[in-house]
């Protein structure tokens, strides 16, 4: 019987799996926009020279594949349109860093930092452009399907980064509004990832659905897991903008869940939102105990727990490969095992 593998064995094997197959597809690329894209992949740095990728999780081809199966001949199938998911999430990743100006991702200059935001911009559209030219060439049926849900998928998400940015700087985002805000920017995209495994591998309706909820469900925890990592874990300081977050004052949903709260402790979070002054590194920790204070840290991780277990309640329906449904339910046990 096979031996279910860690979750970090899990992420390697996707990143040795997916690799070739998405240095091949970013060879389509023209100059310049190919040798910024193998930058943003970590494959060489800011002068062409070859660099060993830091911190990537790939988390999108990881939900593709494994709702495909455990093997790589499950893999296979689904690989072109896993590399699909890849080139999406890295353009949307492009354009946010673009938006929340951040400086740093995986240990390095953000591409905008190296490039310039029009070269930055740029690229996330071709990155887009060519993920929907690999779509196209899935089985016609499977292809339209793929690409309208990818469709929607995108303009969900820039519907979302604007309410992103109309929330900065305000203590008045709704808590409703700011879960709307994760939906549409990592839930659904998730779900979309998650049920290409199943599609693509010729899954029922039923089990193309039960993968959709699972996907959802894992991006929400996913989601509220970067949210809690970004503010009160230190493991990724060093590849990330640690507090980024709360220096941009975005209202997270649990900053509105926060401030929701009665007191003195809501009324001084209330005050550092309203504000508009660059807040220094010290002001940002006090803000992080503020917000514990009133009840969002704790919030938080239970909402990661508990999409965690709702993903795991849909994963029988969803994947029938007993071992990859042992596997995703380990890569999802994993983010839980990190809170206290």
């Amino acid at each position: 019987m096979r031996t279910v593998r860690t979750s970090q064995q899990i992420t390697d094997d996707v990143i040795a799996y997916m690799e070739p197959a998405l240095r091949e597809a970013t060879s389509r690329l023209s100059e310049p926009v190919r040798r910024m894209t193998e930058y943003h992949f970590g494959w060489i740095d800011a002068d062409g020279r070859s660099s060993t990728p830091v911190g990537f999780r790939r988390r999108p081809a990881l939900m593709s594949l494994l709702c495909a199966g455990s093997t790589e001949e499950a893999w296979d199938g689904v690989r072109n349109a896993a590399v699909a998911g890849t080139l999406m999430s890295a353009a949307g990743t492009v354009h946010d860093d673009i938006i929340d100006r951040e400086l740093i991702r995986k240990g390095r200059a953000t591409l905008w930092n190296a490039f310039g935001v029009p070269a930055a911009i740029q690229v996330g559209v071709a990155l887009h452009c060519l993920a929907f030219e690999l779509l196209a060439a899935e089985e016609p049926r499977v292809a339209v399907e793929l690409s309208r849900r990818a469709a929607l998928a995108i303009r969900e998400c820039c519907s979302g980064q604007i309410r992103d940015l109309e929330s900065e700087g305000s203590s008045r985002m709704s808590l409703r509004n700011s879960l709307d805000l994760l939906e549409r920017t990592i839930a659904l995209p998730t779900a979309g990832v998650s049920l290409v495994g199943a599609l693509v591998r010729g899954a029922t309706d039923a089990e193309v659905a039960a993968a959709e909820r699972f996907g959802y469900h894992a991006g929400m925890a996913m989601a509220f897991f970067d949210d809690w990592e970004g503010v009160w874990s230190r493991s990724r300081e060093s590849l990330e903008d640690s507090l980024a977050d709360l220096r941009q004052r975005k209202s997270r949903a649990f900053v509105a869940y926060a401030l929701d709260s009665q007191g003195p402790a809501r009324n001084q979070l209330a005050a550092f939102y309203d504000d508009t002054s660059e807040p220094d590194p010290d002001r940002l920790v006090q803000v992080a105990a503020l917000i514990e204070a009133c009840g969002g840290r704790t919030w938080l991780e239970a909402r990661i727990r508990e999409h965690i277990h709702l993903a795991g309640q849909a994963l029988p329906d969803a994947v029938s490969d007993p071992a990859a449904r042992a596997e995703l339910a380990v890569f999802l046990d994993a983010i839980a095992d990190e809170l206290p």
